[in-house]
């Protein structure tokens, strides 16, 4: 005969497994920024960089799996802001204080203002989680995002002795780069979601066409090209916002 007993504990545990899973990827996301802060204090900040790439995967596949499994929880929403800071906050903050000292700058206490990265992430991430409009759209430089462009110019200067790296490791573009991407992750510009949610092509235009025009700016400018990236991502939020307003 069928044991009712046994199915029930079968599905509950499968039911606890299935929630899990999420939660799982989050705490590899935060696995691997906390390695990127080993590695980034080390001085190797390739590595360092390539482990915040490795986090913001999982960081996408954490949200994602949570919403295919139907395992979305309070609990796995504040365990991702908690990886989230460290990897998308810490992390790259590491890595370019460290990437200041390296290079030998005399003004070494201007690295400090690194940490201002540390403190508005997290601003930003406790903005986002009692914010119930940020569904379909954020308010702010999403803290991924700054994580992808700090690492972007750190891979770039790390490996090249342009004019171009130089100028944006001397001490005032150091410190202007970190005011500007503090500020920006707390304020209430309004960033189109890369979250898809329907196939409609007028849905989907303006994440198309970022896609395609990434892919071309990572084609040529390589590393570099993921901060282009992100300017790119500013400037058609800003455009889409233009012509939604006008449309209305």
């Amino acid at each position: 005969m069928l044991n009712i007993a046994k199915v029930n504990n079968y599905f509950n545990n499968k039911v606890k497994i299935r929630q899990v899973i999420p939660s799982v990827i989050t705490s590899l996301n935060l696995i691997s920024g906390s390695v990127a802060i080993i590695f980034a204090f080390r001085g190797d900040i390739e590595v360092a960089s390539l482990l915040i790439i490795l986090a913001s995967v999982f960081d996408f596949f954490d949200g994602f799996a949570a919403r295919l499994l139907k395992a979305v929880s309070e609990f796995g929403k504040q365990l991702d802001s908690l990886a989230d800071l460290i990897s998308f906050g810490f992390a790259p903050a590491a890595i370019f204080y460290n990437l200041f000292l390296i290079k030998n700058h005399s003004e070494s206490f201007l690295a400090f203002s690194a940490l201002l990265l540390v403190v508005f992430a997290a601003l930003r991430l406790a903005k986002f989680n009692i914010d119930s409009e940020q569904k379909n759209e954020f308010k702010g430089l999403p803290t991924p995002a700054m994580a992808l462009f700090i690492i972007s110019i750190s891979y770039f200067c790390f490996n090249h002795d342009t004019s171009l790296a130089e100028f944006l490791l001397t001490p005032y573009s150091f410190v202007i780069i970190s005011l500007i991407l503090s500020l920006l992750m707390v304020s209430n510009i309004k960033l189109m979601s890369l979250k898809v949610k329907t196939f409609r092509l007028k849905e989907i235009a303006w994440q198309l066409i970022l896609i395609l025009a990434c892919l071309v700016l990572l084609i040529i400018f390589k590393v570099l090209g993921i901060g282009l990236m992100i300017i790119l991502y500013i400037a058609l939020s800003f455009l889409k916002q233009i012509f939604t307003i006008k449309k209305q």
